[in-house]
């Protein structure tokens, strides 16, 4: 095995391991290694992932035991036992292995342990989750701001963007944000692709419409016949009432 020593079992006097830097291996009930990871703070992350139960990745509560190890370079530490194991096994172990965004479209759900499983607050689940971008974007316009808050403050988003689907600009535009509650709704909506979302030609705060409707828009230079989704908008800031076209559909013959 790449690290060596005692295997501990996994609980929560897993929280009194030192402040130190260092590498960690999860192991299953059948004591097969699950995962190799490391931290510049090991009692911080395991705190972490008992206090949360994993939620940064659901298939981590199949942990039964660990071992730890300290080094002066975690990064470069886990790469060479990484590749150790790999020459011994032949693959990394299960939960290092991360699904390639070539192997699924945005818009396919991924498998229950790649969800996105939303808090309030630490040991305060809500019950809910998305599987794709598009559920993202559902649950995000759903959830309380606590929550979105919660979930921002940690850096879960984006690193739920980045790590499952690839999308990096994408992660990196939603770990800038700044901004707190209803506002922060609307600034992830609007970063998803939320044609809803729309800024007020007043005060330029966004806001998501009272209501839509749709109608047939004229035709255009070829003949085609659009399908135009309107939408209105009351600014909950300078109480400016306005109209945007959020979507346009071809009308089939």
């Amino acid at each position: 095995m790449p690290i060596q020593g005692n295997l501990y079992l996994w609980g929560e006097r897993a929280k009194g391991v030192p402040e130190e830097t260092g590498v960690y291996a999860f192991y299953d009930k059948d004591r097969t290694m699950i995962y190799l990871g490391g931290s510049s703070n090991l009692r911080e992350t395991f705190s972490n992932y008992l206090e949360t139960d994993f939620s940064d990745d659901p298939r981590k509560r199949d942990t039964v035991y660990y071992r730890r190890m300290n080094t002066t370079n975690w990064e470069e530490t886990v790469k060479c036992l990484l590749e150790e194991y790999k020459k011994d096994c032949g693959e990394i172990p299960r939960l290092n292995i991360t699904i390639k965004q070539d192997d699924k479209e945005q818009d396919e759900k991924v498998t229950s342990e790649w969800g996105f499983y939303f808090y309030e607050a630490f040991n305060k689940p809500l019950f809910e989750a998305a599987f794709n971008l598009d559920d993202l974007k559902k649950k995000i316009n759903k959830v309380p701001t606590s929550s979105l808050e919660f979930h921002q403050n940690r850096g879960d988003f984006a690193r739920w963007i980045r790590d499952v689907f690839k999308e990096t600009q994408l992660a990196e535009r939603i770990a800038n944000m700044q901004s707190t509650g209803e506002d922060l709704r609307l600034d992830l909506l609007s970063a998803l692709g939320n044609p809803d979302v729309a800024e007020c030609p007043e005060c330029q705060h966004k806001e998501t419409p009272v209501k839509t409707w749709q109608m047939a828009g004229r035709p255009s230079k070829s003949g085609e016949r659009l399908q135009l989704t309107i939408a209105l908008y009351k600014c909950g800031n300078c109480n400016k009432t306005f109209r945007n076209v959020v979507k346009k559909e071809k009308i089939k013959a």
